[in-house]
């Protein structure tokens, strides 16, 4: 019988489960949404259970469709990262969680960010000091809501929670924790000065444990019958596994991945010294690290322009194609895309968006237009400072929902002045998972890149586009300390 794995993305809007055989082939796949809270300024939420619903939904969907005369010999998890909630010792949440896009510990980062205290637990975690973290978002607890410290059992992120309801157990990746500005990635520990800063005791956090740390159930839990006894193996976050699944573990590869939010990456050297601390350091497993930095604005802003401003029922590809008829540089048109805040490289969660330099003969195609341009700037600042510190990349594959768009994918060679290579699926986080699980049940494992498309610089606006980013970096700077 042909082996096969289940690779489980659970990403920010949706979760996507894969069945995948060890050609790289995906037999099927079914995609889950969840809603997102806003319920007051900088608190961004999830329902977990409603997570959990969609995982379950989702393996249940492809099981039910794959032939039986395939056999199912693995599943395996990718994660959004920087996700927390608190939860009883019966795992029951007592909080919503509290995803990556919320800003709620602003004050509590700027504090801590400049210290000497900071910019060593930056050091040492390589999590950046911002309110993405869960670091951040247990001082913010700590200041607004201590009681709630003493009365949880645990503080876990998304992945933990389906985890310990498959296998009763309180166990996190190494790359999950990596991501949490808590975790020693020398040590391969929870970092003791990050955990007396923010009270807490280690019994209050899940046991770390390595990428293949696999578990089974054996009873059904309303799944289907095909899982029991199956190995189901921890895996690693989604970013970590989109440079696995891209195929770009070499020295000089980089990856850009534009979807909810947007993210360019390498493989770097555990010790790897970043001295301006604009960049991450994650782990995908306890011998390779992943260095990069990431935004928070990607698809999610022009989803928005479109919905509030075009039809709720604009796709990305529909918007986009509005754009591509407007000039390089939007005749003038300057946007700051930092709806969202902002992350890597400026770590300013209270950044917000501009439009700058507007003129009655800009339409609203110029201002989608801009804001490509603006998030393929933020991009160019990020893969900037990513190559100052690791050097020149030799070759850059794209992966996202935004691949979906081609001249989204050309705009963004042109600004970044490379040759793009885009992979036949954008799903490569859940391929990293793939990955992972047959690399950990010795299955050698292929992921195809024959299909793969190439974009190649349009250098007549290699010029345009230098002026257009010095005036991005100029705008910010002017109007850094006046946001409010």
């Amino acid at each position: 019988m042909t082996p096969f794995v289940l690779a489980i993305d659970i990403g920010t809007t949706s979760t996507k489960v894969l069945a995948v055989i060890a050609t790289g082939e995906v037999l099927k796949s079914h995609q889950e949404f969840y809603p997102t809270q806003y319920p007051s300024p900088g608190h961004v939420e999830q329902d977990v259970q409603q997570i959990f619903a969609a995982v379950h939904g989702g393996i249940n969907e492809v099981l039910n469709c794959v032939s039986s005369d395939l056999n199912l010999v693995g599943v395996c998890f990718s994660c959004a990262m920087h996700s927390l909630l608190a939860v009883d010792h019966r795992g029951s949440p007592l909080t919503p969680v509290i995803i990556w896009a919320d800003t709620r510990s602003s004050k509590q980062a700027k504090k801590l960010r400049g210290t000497e205290l900071g910019k060593y637990l930056h050091d040492r975690t390589g999590t950046a000091i911002h309110p993405m973290s869960p670091l951040c978002k247990l001082l913010w607890w700590q200041e607004h809501h201590p009681e709630l410290i003493q009365q949880a059992y645990k503080f876990i992120s998304i992945k933990e929670y389906i985890v310990f309801h498959l296998c009763g157990e309180f166990v996190v990746d190494y790359s999950i924790a990596s991501a949490t500005g808590i975790f020693d990635i020398q040590a391969l520990s929870w970092s003791h000065e990050a955990l007396e800063l923010i009270d807490l005791s280690t019994d209050k956090l899940s046991r770390p444990v390595g990428a293949d740390f696999s578990f089974t159930i054996n009873t059904d839990k309303g799944f289907n019958s095909r899982l029991i006894n199956v190995p189901i193996f921890m895996g690693a976050s989604d970013g970590c596994l989109a440079q696995l699944g891209c195929g770009a573990m070499n020295e000089g590869d980089l990856t850009i991945t534009i979807g909810t939010s947007g993210a360019a990456r390498r493989v770097g050297a555990k010790g790897l010294k970043d001295p301006d601390r604009k960049l991450f350091r994650y782990m995908l497993d306890e011998s390779t690290m992943i260095v990069g930095g990431a935004t928070n604005n990607g698809t999610v802003i022009l989803d928005w322009f479109g919905r509030e401003f075009l039809s709720p029922t604009s796709t990305l590809a529909d918007l986009v194609k509005v754009a591509d008829e407007i000039p390089a540089g939007s005749e003038g048109l300057v946007a700051l895309p930092f709806l969202l805040g902002e992350r890597a490289p400026i770590y300013n969660p209270d950044a917000k968006g501009v439009f700058f330099n507007i003129t009655l003969r800009h339409t609203k195609a110029h201002f989608i237009k801009a804001l490509m341009e603006g998030i393929c700037f933020e991009l160019l600042s990020i893969v900037t400072s990513l190559e100052e510190v690791c050097g020149s990349s030799k070759q850059v594959l794209v992966s996202g929902g935004f691949i979906h768009a081609p001249e989204w994918v050309q705009l963004l060679s042109t600004i970044l002045d490379k040759e793009l290579i885009v992979s036949g699926t954008h799903d490569t986080s859940a391929l990293g998972a793939a990955a992972i699980a047959f690399k950990a049940l010795q299955i050698p494992f292929q992921i195809d890149g024959s299909h793969s498309i190439r974009f190649v610089p349009d250098r007549s606006k290699n010029e345009l586009y230098r002026q257009h980013f010095i005036q991005f970096e100029s705008l910010y700077r002017k109007v850094e300390n006046h946001f409010f």
